[in-house]
């Protein structure tokens, strides 16, 4: 009979959060999309005591209608213990142009729950995550500016609100769309509207084993002028998944220097923490047996 007794449910005890001193900015990390992080990713963040960190808005509670992501009550104890790394929340899922009011609302909730987070990415890579009738330059920008004044209202009515800053979403690098010849022209109201008015910029840069070129010296003239005078931020970086640019080694270490070094970014975090479903890609810094990889260390 005993046996038929339902088990209680056990609740894992919460892991210890290791204070430390942040780095700067340009030193990030791209949280996994799963749910709950696991001990070797905080190990992980130990390990890089990284300046800036991009995490899922679902994360904290957001909610995530393709529950692939959850409510991550850990990640959030240790988001609040390390408030000295800027903390940018990639809002999740937003497959469409979902109504720009339930956006605005989303991210001022967020933020009245975690008021030291003020940045938001108000979606990523609409030209190919969203669906072929909407991923199109016009439907784009009208959309982001339609976000930006539905958050501008909050931000001049709601004084808890007055320090929310916005990131015009980052593009595919050579999507069919063409955003680095086509794209970034076409959106360039949207864009400025963003920027001259303190918000900022998020991007995607990826590149070739021995070859750590810029996509941002893709862009436009005009944008590449504006982006080393206001917040510039690149939200995944790393090599192309590409078999011949192959695993993590040494030398992807010292092309994330290298990177770093030479972009006109204030953050740059690429994905370096192992992927849900036991799946890894070559930009992890954990292996599938939680082992940290040689380039973590670089």
């Amino acid at each position: 009979m005993a046996a038929c007794v339902p088990r209680a449910a056990v609740v894992p005890a919460p892991l210890a959060i290791v204070p430390w001193t942040a780095h700067v900015p340009l030193r990030g990390m791209d949280l996994s999309n799963k749910t709950p992080l696991s001990q070797n990713d905080y190990l992980a963040l130990d390990v890089l005591q990284p300046g800036s960190v991009v995490l899922f808005s679902a994360q904290l509670g957001d909610g995530d209608p393709l529950r692939q992501i959850g409510n991550d009550p850990q990640l959030q104890r240790w988001l609040a213990a390390h408030q000295d790394v800027v903390q940018i929340v990639r809002m999740w899922p937003v497959r469409g142009p979902e109504d720009p009011r339930r956006i605005a609302l989303r991210v001022v909730k967020l933020h009245l729950r975690f008021p030291w987070i003020v940045w938001f990415q108000i979606t990523n890579e609409p030209d190919i995550e969203w669906s072929r009738d909407h991923a199109n330059w016009q439907e784009i920008g009208a959309w982001t500016e339609a976000v930006w004044w539905d958050v501008e209202w909050y931000r001049r009515h709601i004084p808890s609100a007055a320090d929310i800053k916005l990131l015009f979403p980052p593009f595919a690098q050579g999507s069919p769309l063409d955003p680095e010849h086509a794209g970034y022209d076409a959106l360039r109201p949207a864009i400025e509207l963003y920027l001259d008015n303190g918000d900022g910029l998020a991007g995607h840069e990826y590149w070739d084993r021995d070859d750590v070129y810029l996509v941002e010296d893709r862009w436009p003239a005009w944008l590449q002028d504006r982006i080393s005078s206001v917040p510039f931020f690149v939200t995944e970086c790393g090599r192309r998944p590409l078999v011949s640019n192959g695993w993590p080694d040494d030398a992807l270490g010292h092309e994330l220097v290298d990177f770093s070094a030479r972009t006109r970014v204030s953050v740059v975090a690429p994905f370096i923490q192992s992927r849900p479903n036991e799946s890894f890609d070559q930009f992890d810094f954990v292996d599938r047996t939680g082992h940290v990889r040689p380039h973590l260390f670089v």
